[in-house]
C-alpha cells in the first residue's frame, strides 16, 4: 500500500456568525475524551522568541528550531519591504506538537466532521491573537514543500491584509504574492531562496488554458470563495505565475506603482496600463510565453550576516492549568468552542485565577449564549490581571449587547452602562494601544448615545493608521462623520467601500450610507432656499399694506402648496375633503371621505404604501391611526379609482396631504406675485412631513419601525423554488456519520430529518444577535432559537430522511412567517 502524501492547506476556521446574514462553511465537531490525560502525560515548555510565543510538548530543540524558521521569515520580509508594518498588535501564538498523534485531535476538521490527518499545520488569523499549529516531526531543513508553506503563505496574507486592507488589494495580486513567498528556503541561515518555482503550478497552466487577465482581475474574494475546486486551482497557479513573472522579470517597481495607483482609487485597467505600460492582452501574451518555458530563474540572497535568533529566546517550562488554557485558546479561535470548553474548565479547576483561561471560558460562553455566565468569568479574568487589555475588550463588548433589540440594534446606552464600558475600553486602550478593536467599539457606543464625536474620529483614526484598509473602522467613521454634517468626507468614504469591498453586507451598509447622505444634502439645499428666501424677505420694501401683504400671501400659499403637492398619476384621481374614520376591524383598512358634495369610502392594506403629508401647523396635532376622526381637517386626498366600481369601496387611497381650510386647487405653474418677502408661507420642505404617520408618537413609531423591520427580514429570506417547501421550527441536533449529514429540526406539527450533501453550498443565515457568537457543530446543541429553513420535498425511506435542505436562517423569537 503507498505511503499516503502529506498535503497542506490553507484553514479558515474563524468563520462565526455575523450580526446580520453570514454564509458559511458548515465547521463540524467531534467531541474530545481524556482531554486531561494530554496536560497531565506530557511535559510542556513555552519559548518567547522577539515576534511569536511558543509553546508546545516537543523537544526544546524543535519549539526553538520552529521559531527561528518563522523569525527567519518574517525578518526576510521586512528586509525586503522595509515600508510595511510588521508590528502588529496581534501577537501570535505558535503550537508545537511533538508528533502527529498528538497534533492530531486538534487538526482542522473537514466538512464531514472528520479531522483531516493530511494536514501537517496550519495560520488561524483571529482579532486578539493569531495562531500558528504544527506538529515537529518530519520536519525538513529548507524544503518549500514543507508544512512550513501554508504558514509562509497565510503570514503574508496577514501582513498585506493589515497594511492595505484585503477588499483593497486584489485577489490576483494577493493570492499570488502569498504564493510567491511561500517557497521561502534559507540554507545555513545565511543563504535565502525566493520564488522556487511551484511544479504544480506549472503542470497544470501547461494542460489547462489561461484566463484571461480581464477575468482574472475581476475575480473577488467572494466570488473566490464559491469557485470550484478546479477553477480555484487555476486561479492560484495563473495568480503564481503572474506574480512570479513580474517579479523574476524586473517588474517589481511596476508592481509597487500599480497597487499605490489601485490604492489611489483608480481603475483597474488604467492602472494597470500606467504602470506596465501594456494592455492586458499584451500581459496576457507575455504570461502565456512565460509558463511554456522548461526552467525557471529564482532569487538567492547572500546575506553579509547570518539569521540566527536562538540566543534572543527564552524559555521555561510550562503548568499543566496553562497548557490547558493554551489549548482551550487554541480550540476557541479554531471555532471550536464545545472543544475547548472542557480544557479551559481544567485550567481553571487547576488555576482559578487564571485570567487567560476565564478570558477564553467567557468568549465561549458568549458563544454558548450564556451571557450570564460570560460575565462572571470575564469579571474574574479581570481580576486575575489588571493587564489584561483583552479580558477588558470583552467585557465591554459584552456590555455593549445590553438594550439591543429583537434585530440587534440599541437605541441608546443609559448613562450607567456607556460609563462601565467606556471605563473598561479605555483601560483596554491604556493597557495595548495598538490593539484596534477598542477604538471601534468605544466610537460605536458614543455614536449610538451621539455623544463625543470628536473624540470618536479621532479614535477610529488612530485605529486606521494601524490597520489602514479596515473597512468596517472607515465605515464607522464615515456614520459620525454624517453625524457631524461632514458630508463629503462621509461621501468619499463610502464611495470607496461600495466599489471595493467583496463582502455583501458590508456593501449593503456602504450604500445605506450614501443613500442617508444623498437624503441629508436634499434636506439641507430647501433648507438653505428657506432660509434665503426669508432672509430676503426681511429686506423687502415696506411699500405694501397690511391688507395687500395678506392677500398676498394667502395667495402665495396657496401657488406654494399647489407646487408642493405629489403629482398625480394618468390613472388617479384627487379631491379635497377629509377623513371622517379610519377602520382597521378587518383587511383591508376602510377610510371614510367627506366632500362639499358627497360621502365615500376608499381601502388600503396597511399604511406603508400611504404618503402623507402636512401644509399646515394645526395637522401636526393630527394622530393617523386606527378609529381616528380627522374631520377638522381639510386634505387632498388622492385615489386610486377601481376599475369596477363597487359599493364598499372608489378606489385605493395613495396620499392625503393636509392643507388650510380655504385651500383650492390653482394653476401651480402659475408666476408668483411676491417672490420673496416675509410672510408665512409654508412648504413641503419647512412644514411637518408625515410620511411615516406613526412619527406622531413614540409608541407608534417603535411598533412602525418593527413592523418594517420584519417585512424587510421577510423579503431577505430565501424564496421556495419549484419542488421546494419552507417550514419554520427549531433545530435540535445535526447528526454526523461516514454517510451522510442530517439536520433535525421540530415544528409545530412535526420532527424534520433533512438530508445535506454538500455543507459548502447549504446558505445559512442569522437575522437575529441571539445568535452573534453562535457555532455550528455536529455536536451542537439544541437552539431554541426560530429558523425558517427550506427543504426539497423528496423524502427518501433508505436515509429515512424528509428531504434535502436547502437554506436554514434563523430569525427572531416574535417572526411570523406567512403562508
Amino acid at each position: 500500500m503507498p505511503k499516503p502524501q502529506i498535503r497542506f492547506r490553507k484553514v479558515d476556521c474563524n468563520m462565526k456568525i455575523s450580526r446580520h446574514v453570514v454564509f458559511a462553511l458548515l465547521s463540524v465537531v467531534i467531541l474530545f475524551v481524556a482531554h486531561r490525560q494530554v496536560a497531565a502525560r506530557d511535559e510542556w515548555i513555552q519559548v518567547k522568541s522577539k515576534n511569536f510565543f511558543l509553546v508546545g510538548n516537543a523537544s526544546e530543540k524543535d519549539i526553538r528550531k520552529v521559531g527561528t524558521r518563522l523569525e527567519q521569515f518574517r525578518e526576510t520580509f521586512r528586509l525586503l519591504f522595509g515600508k510595511m508594518n510588521l508590528t502588529s498588535a496581534i501577537p501570535t501564538n505558535v503550537v508545537v506538537f511533538k508528533s502527529d498523534s498528538s497534533f492530531k485531535n486538534f487538526k482542522p476538521k473537514k466538512a464531514d466532521g472528520k479531522i483531516d490527518n493530511f494536514v501537517a499545520g496550519f495560520f488561524q488569523p483571529g482579532e486578539d491573537v493569531n495562531y500558528i499549529s504544527l506538529s515537529a516531526e518530519g520536519d525538513g531543513s529548507g524544503d518549500s514543500s514543507t508544512k512550513f508553506s501554508v504558514i509562509f503563505h497565510e503570514y503574508v496574507h496577514f501582513i498585506v491584509n493589515t497594511n492595505f486592507g484585503k477588499s483593497d488589494v486584489p485577489p490576483w495580486f494577493n493570492e499570488g504574492l502569498a504564493e510567491y513567498y511561500e517557497t521561502f528556503a534559507i540554507e545555513n541561515d545565511q543563504k535565502i531562496k525566493l520564488g522556487l518555482p511551484q511544479s504544480r503550478h506549472l503542470t497544470l497552466l501547461q494542460d489547462s488554458k489561461l484566463v484571461p487577465l480581464d477575468t482574472l482581475f475581476k475575480i473577488g474574494n467572494s466570488q473566490l470563495l464559491n469557485t470550484g475546486d478546479h477553477s480555484r486551482s487555476i486561479f492560484y497557479a495563473e495568480s503564481w505565475a503572474l506574480m512570479h513573472y513580474l517579479i523574476q522579470g524586473g517588474k517589481s517597481d511596476a508592481l509597487s506603482k500599480f497597487l499605490k495607483l489601485l490604492l489611489d482609487g483608480n481603475g483597474p485597467e488604467k492602472a494597470f496600463q500606467d504602470s506596465f505600460q501594456m494592455t492586458y492582452a499584451q500581459m496576457e501574451g507575455e504570461l502565456r510565453k512565460y509558463v511554456s518555458k522548461s526552467s525557471y530563474n529564482y532569487h538567492i540572497y547572500d546575506l553579509k550576516n547570518k539569521l540566527t535568533f536562538d540566543a534572543d529566546m527564552q524559555t521555561s517550562p510550562l503548568d499543566e492549568a496553562d497548557t490547558n488554557a493554551y489549548l482551550g485558546d487554541l480550540l476557541y479561535h479554531s471555532n471550536r468552542s464545545d472543544d475547548a470548553e472542557p480544557f479551559l474548565l481544567t485550567a481553571i479547576k487547576l488555576k482559578p485565577a487564571s485570567s487567560m483561561a476565564n478570558t477564553a471560558l467567557g468568549m465561549v460562553k458568549m458563544r454558548q449564549r450564556k451571557f450570564d455566565e460570560a460575565k462572571t468569568y470575564l469579571e474574574t479574568a479581570i481580576a486575575g490581571d489588571q493587564k489584561n487589555h483583552i479580558a477588558f475588550y470583552r467585557y465591554g463588548f459584552l456590555l455593549s449587547r445590553d438594550g439591543r433589540d429583537e434585530f440587534g440594534f440599541v437605541r441608546s446606552f443609559s448613562k450607567e452602562t456607556a460609563d462601565k464600558i467606556r471605563d473598561a475600553l479605555n483601560k483596554a486602550i491604556a493597557l495595548n494601544p495598538a490593539f484596534t478593536e477598542s477604538y471601534e467599539l468605544l466610537a460605536f457606543v458614543n455614536m449610538v448615545n451621539n455623544e463625543r464625536l470628536d473624540e470618536s474620529v479621532a479614535l477610529l483614526q488612530k485605529a486606521l493608521r494601524y490597520q489602514p484598509g479596515n473597512q468596517r473602522y472607515a465605515l464607522r467613521l464615515a456614520e459620525i462623520y454624517l453625524r457631524q454634517n461632514k458630508l463629503v468626507e462621509a461621501t468619499t468614504i463610502s464611495q470607496k467601500i461600495a466599489t471595493t469591498t467583496d463582502d455583501a453586507e458590508t456593501r449593503s451598509r456602504a450604500n445605506n450610507l450614501l443613500s442617508s447622505i444623498s437624503q441629508k444634502k436634499e434636506f439641507d439645499e430647501r433648507q438653505a432656499a428657506e432660509r434665503k428666501r426669508y432672509e430676503a424677505g426681511t429686506a423687502e420694501d415696506k411699500r405694501y399694506t397690511d391688507a395687500s401683504l395678506a392677500a398676498d400671501s394667502s395667495e402665495e400659499n396657496l401657488l406654494t402648496i399647489n407646487s408642493a403637492l405629489r403629482k398625480t398619476a394618468p390613472d388617479e384621481k384627487r379631491v379635497i375633503g377629509a377623513i371622517q374614520k379610519i377602520d382597521c376591524k378587518m383587511r383591508p383598512l376602510v377610510y371614510t371621505v367627506k366632500t362639499p358634495t358627497e360621502t365615500f369610502t376608499l381601502t388600503t392594506n396597511d399604511f406603508d404604501t400611504l404618503l402623507l403629508n402636512a401644509f399646515t401647523p394645526e395637522a401636526n396635532k393630527a394622530q393617523v391611526g386606527c378609529d381616528e376622526n380627522l374631520a377638522a381637517y381639510t386634505a387632498v386626498i388622492t385615489y386610486k379609482p377601481l376599475a369596477v366600481l363597487k359599493s364598499t369601496s372608489r378606489g385605493e387611497l395613495v396620499a392625503v396631504e393636509f392643507v388650510q381650510g380655504d385651500f383650492r386647487f390653482t394653476d401651480a405653474d402659475k408666476p408668483r406675485l411676491i417672490s420673496t418677502r416675509r410672510g408665512t408661507i409654508l412648504t413641503a420642505s419647512s412644514a411637518s412631513v408625515l410620511s411615516d404617520p406613526a412619527k406622531l408618537n413614540s409608541a407608534d413609531a417603535e411598533a412602525r419601525r418593527r413592523e418594517m423591520m420584519m417585512r424587510s427580514m421577510a423579503e431577505a429570506l430565501r424564496k421556495p423554488a419549484a419542488g421546494e417547501k419552507r417550514e419554520i421550527g427549531y433545530l435540535d441536533k445535526i447528526e454526523c456519520s461516514n454517510k451522510a449529514i442530517v439536520f433535525v429540526i421540530r415544528t409545530t406539527a412535526k420532527t424534520f430529518r433533512l438530508l445535506n450533501t454538500s455543507p459548502q453550498t447549504l446558505r445559512i443565515g442569522v437575522f437575529t444577535p441571539d445568535l452573534a457568537e453562535m457555532q455550528f457543530g455536529c455536536s451542537i446543541k439544541p437552539i431554541e432559537v426560530p429558523a425558517v429553513f427550506v427543504y426539497t420535498d423528496k423524502p427518501d425511506g433508505k436515509s429515512k430522511t424528509d428531504g434535502e435542505i436547502v437554506s436554514l436562517e434563523f430569525v427572531p423569537k416574535t417572526f411570523v412567517l406567512e403562508p
